[in-house]
This record gives structure tokens, C-alpha cells and sequence, in this order.
């Protein structure tokens, strides 16, 4: 990385950026960080034990110049299925990032505690998603059927093979990809065209008249 010009409101300040920052790369968290360090985008995977388990998103950090004073804004870039995070925009709902914030807090806490927190305890009484809340009034259960399914389609760790994401029936990996995709019966058209060509080629063979060489063999 450059030398960082810090976007911070004091030299003060700056330090305390630049210490969090290191303190997030050395707890292992792979991330990207802009030059001023006004933005980061780091790798979060899904807290052990839920049903967030196994997949990896992207989360982006933006900084504020009043940094540690003032809360830094949180948003999921890659998509995920909770009540209290915008399925569009990815923007975190969630106290400790409003009213709650302290200058006391770090990066790290953002991700070794606040936001595997979150994914542990979705909240559909204060949503941001709220298909996602509806849902999850509605059935615990497929609320937490519908977050896997999300998972798979969208949060999948990049360094599974192919082979591994057929078997899940998951061929493609996109922020594009919908259920119609995971449904779609294109190939058995064609599987089903490539047997009506060989079948056809069958009964012409069966119904074509003997070659005159063959009739002359037979007198």
C-alpha cells in the first residue's frame, strides 16, 4: 500500500485510523484499503453454528472523517438474506452503529463481534428487509432454509470447483442468478431434441430399400 494520507479531521485522529487498520490486518481479516483509508472492503465469513456458516461476503467499511467519534458505515457488497440488512443497497441496521457507537470501539469489534451478532440474532421487528422479516414471523425454519439457499447462490467461497457447485445443482455464480436459472429445463429440451434426431435417423435407416448390389448377391 501507498503512504497513506488519512482522511481524518486530526493528526490525532490519523494515528487512531491507522492503528485500527493494522490491527484488523493483523487479526488475519484479508482486506483491500484505499489510500487515504477512507474505505475498506474486508472478507467476513459466516459466524460457526449458524445457518450463515460456510459463506463468504465482502463487506465495505467507509470511514468518517470524525472517526472513532462517529460510527463508521457499514454494507454488505456481496448479497445476503437477513431482516436487518438491505437485500439491494447491503446497508447494516444495528444499534451499535447509531445511538450505541463508542469511541472505545475498533474495527475488530466490528467483525469478531458485532456483526457475527447480528447474524446470530436476526431482528424482524426492526427490519430493513422486509420480505425477510415476513418471512421469518411467518416460519423460523424457512426463513433459515431461504438464508442457505441465498448462500449458495451468492456466497459461495470462490475456491470450490466446479464440480463441487454442480452437485449442488448450482452451475452458475452470480449476483444475477435467480431461482428460474437453478430451474430452467434448457438442457433437457436439447437432450430431448439430440434423441428425437437419433431416433429418426433409426427408422429411415430401417424403412430404405436394399442397394441393387445386394439384390443381384441374393439371386
Amino acid at each position: 500500500m501507498a503512504k497513506a494520507v488519512v482522511n481524518t479531521t486530526s493528526p490525532l485522529a490519523g494515528r487512531r485510523l491507522l492503528r485500527d487498520v493494522n490491527r484488523l490486518l493483523a487479526s488475519g481479516y484479508r482486506t483491500t484499503v484505499d489510500d487515504d483509508m477512507a474505505n475498506l472492503d474486508v472478507r467476513f465469513e459466516g459466524p460457526l453454528g449458524t445457518a450463515y456458516e460456510g459463506g463468504v461476503w465482502t463487506v465495505n467499511v467507509a470511514m468518517p472523517l470524525e472517526y472513532p467519534l462517529m460510527a463508521p458505515r457499514v454494507r454488505f457488497f456481496t448479497k445476503i438474506l437477513h431482516p436487518n440488512i438491505d437485500f439491494t443497497t447491503g446497508l447494516v441496521c444495528m444499534n451499535v452503529f447509531k445511538q450505541a457507537w463508542s469511541a472505545s470501539y475498533d474495527l475488530v469489534n466490528i467483525f469478531d463481534t458485532f456483526l457475527p451478532q447480528l447474524l446470530r440474532h436476526p431482528n424482524p421487528h426492526d427490519p430493513l428487509n422486509h420480505h425477510a422479516a415476513a418471512i421469518m414471523k411467518h416460519s423460523e425454519k424457512l426463513f433459515w432454509e431461504h438464508v442457505v439457499l441465498c448462500l449458495r447462490m451468492y456466497a459461495l467461497p470462490v475456491f470450490l470447483a466446479p464440480s463441487d457447485l454442480v452437485e449442488e445443482g448450482l452451475e452458475k455464480r452470480s449476483s444475477d442468478l435467480s431461482l428460474s436459472d437453478l430451474l430452467s429445463d434448457e438442457d433437457d429440451d436439447d437432450d430431448d431434441n439430440d434423441n428425437d434426431d437419433a431416433n429418426d435417423a433409426d427408422d429411415a435407416a430401417s424403412t430404405a430399400p436394399p442397394a441393387a448390389g445386394a439384390d443381384q448377391a441374393g439371386d
